[in-house]
């Protein structure tokens, strides 16, 4: 069987081939702001594998083709938020929402200790008895802004931004360095153009691509197949695959899942940006797994399945599918625009239509689908159409919901690979005796008052997970040092298997120790305590220093706050000191 799993999913690999040439990039930008600096180049394949407890795995496939785009924003101010809401094909929606309740976070929140000098004129109250910054991760509203809603529409993701003080002195600097950190692209002459309206209280609505918006992406397909544990065909992926390809994995089972043949990877959590996760984190996993050979996971995930019940089909989807069908129409025409607005955007809702439609002589199925309300002579049957949309649109994302429901466990995987490594396709057992993973990682920055050092100077810590301790200064406010690149990606290597706590094939706990301690002592050798910002230039003068890549550095999520104060406080004490 293991063969007809290979002959069968073989010419969707191969495929790939003839969809990536046909990648274009989008040919013009609207709005304020356009730039084709950033390429998108990375396709990524997701995988659900559900052991049946019978001998059969069903596995649900998808492959993403990504192509070069323009990096496009928009933005526009506006005066309230905005409301909304055995072989099968599958559903897109499904894997975005199964990532999403999975998606590795880090967590970053901040405690004041002690008491730090006070500005003239300032309330003496000490800054460690007001409230703690909110935490940071890849979904955080800090350094003054608040994402106050957000989304995707057509091709576009977007978010509604505002200040939570409107009086700064420069009201678009904290809202463009959002933007910046968020992967908006705005120029200089943006700060003209947006600080009056957010200064009036104002909100901004901000709009761009969404990866992939040019490339095309075929359906996901659902499989069940005879097998004693799930495999990727990996081999047959090296036909078309790009550099450092994602490859995503849910195993759902009795037990969390392990890569039988391929290395276990534990990142070292000190080469993760906690500032700013999403900007490091891909790149850590692909050295991570470079160290290993090339094949290694890491998981990102491992829990019971009840935390994800309702996340890929909620009860409120059924509900209002079936508040639609059981509704009544005052025409054919008000029907299909009910069901055009509920599930046009869902993976099969066009190929229903084509199915089930008749449409005038003489139009084509692609004048009807640019233009629905171009042709009102459209006939179908209700009953037929509403069965179509269930068959195709509906049933695909229950039935992952379902695979999801009826395993007691889910795990997450994840990995890079290129082509030349895809020489062994991965295989995963299930091993009863390995913890969770949890996918929610948390950490707390330290900020150490004293009183010969304002807030914005003083140094601070950061004990990671894993027990390592990070030190800081006002110079390293809004930057996760640059040093740590060397230390090794891994943290743990292990080989496991269906038993037991696995084998310790590398571990560089005492290397990655002893390079955050000479970092740390390098950092107390540079800035010795106590000094203050008119000591040694401190923060006012390094508040744009350059990040790695040599570019200047945006404040990042929880150092936004900070940023925001330091440049106040200069100010201030221009003023008053």
């Amino acid at each position: 069987m293991k063969a007809g799993w290979r002959g069968f999913v073989a010419p969707a690999f191969v495929a790939a081939v003839g969809l990536t040439g046909l990648s274009r990039s989008a040919q013009a930008c609207g709005g304020f702001f356009c730039s084709v600096s950033q390429p998108v180049n990375q396709a990524a394949e997701r995988i659900i594998f559900a052991d049946n407890g019978d001998g059969t795995i069903t596995a649900v496939i998808q492959i993403l083709y990504e192509g070069p785009s323009e990096s496009f924003s928009w933005l526009l101010p506006i005066s309230t938020v905005p409301e909304g809401d055995d072989l099968a094909v599958a559903s897109d929606l499904a894997f975005a929402r199964l990532q999403a309740a999975t998606n590795p976070q880090y967590n970053l929140t901040t405690r004041v200790e002690g008491t730090c000098r006070q500005f003239r004129g300032d309330n003496a109250t000490s800054v460690a008895d007001s409230a703690p910054p909110r935490p940071a991760d890849f979904d955080a509203d800090e350094g003054g802004v608040s994402v106050d809603a957000s989304g995707v529409v057509g091709q576009f993701a977007w978010s509604v931004i505002s200040l939570e003080n409107p009086d700064v002195p420069d009201p678009s600097a904290p809202a463009l360095d959002w933007l910046r950190s968020n992967g908006y692209d705005v120029t200089p002459e943006a700060a003209a153009l947006v600080g009056p309206y957010l200064a009036d209280g104002m909100h901004l609505l901000a709009l761009r691509l969404t990866k992939g918006s040019d490339s095309g992406s075929i359906r996901p397909i659902r499989l069940t197949y005879a097998a004693a544990a799930p495999m990727i065909p990996i081999k047959l992926t090296a036909v078309a695959a790009n550099r450092d390809m994602g490859v995503m994995t849910w195993a759902l089972s009795s037990a969390r899942a392990v890569p039988f043949n391929y290395n276990a990877l534990e990142l070292n959590e000190a080469r993760i940006n906690w500032f700013n996760a999403a900007s490091t984190y891909n790149q850590v996993v692909t050295e991570a797994a470079d160290a290993a050979g090339g094949q290694g996971f890491v998981t990102e995930f491992a829990g019971p399945s009840a935390q994800l019940a309702n996340v890929v089909w909620p009860s409120s989807d059924e509900t209002d599918w079936q508040a639609l069908r059981g509704g009544t129409y005052p025409s054919l025409g008000a029907l299909l625009g009910a069901l055009r607005d509920n599930y046009q955007g869902w993976s099969g809702f066009w190929d229903a239509l084509r199915r089930v439609l008749t449409l005038p002589q003489g139009v084509s199925f692609e004048d009807f689908k640019a233009c629905p309300n171009c042709f009102p002579r459209v006939e179908f049957s209700p009953s037929n159409l509403f069965d179509a949309i269930e068959t195709d649109v509906i049933d695909p994302v229950r039935e992952v919901q379902a695979l999801i429901d009826r395993t007691p466990y889910t795990t997450r995987l994840y990995s890079t690979l290129s082509a030349a490594e895809m020489t062994v396709d991965p295989v995963f057992v299930f091993n009863p005796d390995l913890p969770e993973v949890d996918n929610i990682h948390r950490a707390e920055r330290v900020i150490e008052c004293n009183p010969n050092v304002y807030q914005s100077d003083a140094p601070w810590r950061i004990e990671l997970p894993q027990g390592s301790l990070l030190r800081g200064t006002a110079r390293t406010v809004n930057q996760w040092p640059s040093a740590l690149d060397a230390e090794p990606a891994n943290f743990r290597v292990l080989s496991r298997s269906s038993s037991g706590p696995g084998r310790v094939v590398e571990d560089n706990a005492d290397e990655i120790n002893t390079q955050l301690a000479a970092y740390n002592e390098s950092l107390a050798s540079a800035s010795p305590a106590g000094t203050t910002s008119s000591d040694r230039g401190g923060f006012c003068s390094l508040a744009r220093a350059p990040g790695p890549s040599g570019q200047p550095s945006a404040p990042l999520w929880l150092a936004l706050s900070g940023l925001i104060g330091g440049v106040w406080a200069c100010r201030r004490r221009g003023q008053h000191s």
